[in-house]
């Protein structure tokens, strides 16, 4: 099954809502000078943490009982990012384009999330496509795809 979201990061906010038509779903908070991300769609919560200070690899928990449920592990050189889940599920995303607006989500042979990025100014706006019948993988694929994607923002904005 195939479900749109949009997703909408005002300027100066280290918020980005997700929605679904224009009601709330979910949404991505970074921390301002914390490395833990928290992450909720549809009252599932899962937190981010950072691996240790130094890297740049986030491990994945369900809020509720802190159980670890995978790992996000960033490539330094390359914009695309390898996560692997408990179960033994691996995923990749990466940029689709040069401009990195576009992004997808691909287990080992299908796409599964395709994320685009459409207005830029004074906010950010996009669109997330998935493609899954379970409900709660489908909002985790979700928070996953802009919890990284919006990661590598923080990094390029950084870097500049």
């Amino acid at each position: 099954m195939r479900n749109t979201f949009n997703y909408l990061k005002k300027a100066l906010d280290n918020k980005v809502d997700i929605l679904d038509r224009d009601a709330e779903v979910g949404y991505v908070q970074f921390e301002t000078f914390k490395t833990d991300v928290a992450g909720v769609f549809k009252h599932k919560k899962y937190v981010f943490k950072k691996k240790n200070f130094w890297s740049a690899n986030y491990d994945i928990y369900r809020e509720d009982n802190q159980q670890l449920i995978g790992e996000v592990i960033f490539s330094v050189w390359k914009g695309k990012a390898d996560i692997t889940l408990i179960n033994g599920e691996k995923f990749t995303m990466k940029a689709k384009n040069f401009w990195n607006t576009q992004w997808s989500l691909d287990d080992t042979n299908r796409e599964v999330v395709d994320f685009e990025q459409t207005k830029n100014f004074w906010t950010d706006e996009g669109t997330v496509t998935v493609t899954s019948n379970d409900s709660e993988k489908m909002g985790l694929l979700v928070l996953l795809s802009v919890f990284v994607n919006f990661v590598y923002r923080r990094r390029a904005a950084e870097a500049a």
